[in-house]
């Protein structure tokens, strides 16, 4: 099961805590844009809420997602994650 990019953003930012709101300002989109690609990522997922969808995307993506949230910086996916913090976004 892929994550887009974008879903993968969104995920990271959602383990982090944020909400809606906080997701849509960072990424710069509608707070219904993000609730969009929280649904598909529900679908994807088989989640009911954020809890699981979280917890699928951690036993799913493993390490990966763990260095990601964490602080890892993946300027490749077009977005940089340091010491657990969202520094930018392009594209």
């Amino acid at each position: 099961m892929n994550l887009t990019k974008r879903e993968m953003q969104v995920m990271s930012l959602l383990c982090l805590g944020l909400k809606d709101r906080s997701i849509a300002n960072t990424l710069s989109v509608s707070v219904r844009t993000v609730q969009n690609h929280l649904s598909r990522i529900y679908l994807k997922f088989r989640a009911k809420n954020r809890v699981q969808a979280i917890s699928k995307f951690l036993d799913i993506y493993g390490q990966f997602a763990f260095d990601l949230i964490s602080g890892a910086t993946y300027e490749e996916d077009n977005f940089t994650l340091e010491r657990g913090r969202l520094y930018s976004v392009t594209g």
